[in-house]
């Protein structure tokens, strides 16, 4: 049973890292100048202590701690803290890499606020994320990331449509950033959303970040990623 919950556990983890890895076909779309729309605490001003762990986790998210813990309960790393280290605000939020007992787990942080979201979502059971019931042009924000060779840094978002024809869901952005080099202090990042279904409006968006190595070796633990002002900007209409 040990393995099968070794193989189980590593299986979801590779299925959750790679959920924002396959990027859409961009649609002919026109940016607009209106207003941005704030990620829910993408500022990651509210933390919380997780429900029945020891995990302090931003309200709204959830991330690797809580999801590796729920496969492996004798799991005690910690790769997510909060930080004085503000782009604006009080806190920002910080991912590392742990080694913890005899796995190395990297930091990871997805926008829903539980785990029993998250679960169904890898189970493709059920949507999960928050409400968004516009097209924007991009995903932003801002990050310091200090790296060890190898390691990179992953920003992921998926906007998806229930699709009440066909009684599905439809994946309507998939789109991803990697980035690689030393970021000593705060730089913007910018992940332009590629629309793959250029007709339907999106009603639910759900973001992944996290710490990855660039081969297929686990991240190396001393590497750090720092984030802070989460949003989507820039509206954007059909040419």
């Amino acid at each position: 049973m040990l393995w099968q919950l070794y193989t189980l556990k590593i299986s979801m983890f590779k299925r959750i890292i790679f959920l924002c890895l396959l990027a859409g076909v961009g649609s002919n779309l026109l940016a607009q100048n209106t207003p941005s729309m704030s990620i829910p605490n993408g500022g990651f001003e509210e933390w919380r202590t997780y429900p029945f762990s020891i995990y302090e986790t931003p309200q709204n998210w959830t991330d690797n701690d809580l999801l590796y813990q729920r496969f492996d309960p004798g799991y005690k790393g910690i790769t997510v803290i909060k930080t004085t280290r503000s782009h604006s605000g009080k806190y920002a939020l910080q991912l590392g890499v742990a080694f913890d007992h005899g796995d190395t787990v990297n930091g990871g942080i997805y926008s829903t606020g539980s785990m029993d979201s998250l679960m169904r979502l890898l189970y493709h059971t059920a949507a999960a994320g928050f409400p968004c019931s516009r097209k924007f042009e991009n995903f932003t924000g801002y990050y310091i990331f200090n790296c060890l060779p190898g390691d990179t840094a992953v920003f992921g978002a998926i906007l998806t449509s229930w699709n009440w024809v066909k009684q599905r869901r439809d994946t309507i952005v998939n789109s991803v950033l990697r980035v690689g080099d030393m970021q000593t202090d705060y730089v913007p990042f910018i992940v332009p959303l590629k629309y793959r279904i250029k007709n339907e409006i999106p009603d639910t968006a759900f973001i992944s970040i996290g710490i990855q190595s660039q081969s297929v070796k686990q991240a190396k633990v001393g590497t750090s990623l720092i984030l802070d002002d989460l949003e989507f900007s820039g509206r954007v209409m059909e040419k």
